[in-house]
């Protein structure tokens, strides 16, 4: 939650960012740790658009990046890319 109600204290995080770490409860979907402000995280599609997942809210998380290589290693995602 620290991160999430900090928004107006850091003007350049992305709306879209501060809405995920509110819904998600700060923490990461992936390893379900919470945030803090010195990670690194990244906004990754649940269903990834390679199989068809749309870039709506309701296909967003926020992970930590590490937990995003991790998921998109294993998930498939990355087989179609040349």
């Amino acid at each position: 939650m620290y991160l999430s109600k900090r928004r107006g204290e850091y003007p350049e995080m992305p709306l879209r960012v501060s809405k995920l770490l509110k819904a998600q409860k700060s923490k990461c979907t992936h390893c379900a740790l919470y945030f803090i402000p010195t990670d690194l995280v990244e906004v990754d599609r649940i269903i990834a658009k390679l199989l068809r997942g749309k870039h709506t809210y309701d296909n967003l998380q926020l992970l930590h990046r590490h937990c995003h290589d991790t998921k998109t290693a294993n998930d498939g995602s990355m087989e179609s890319q040349p």
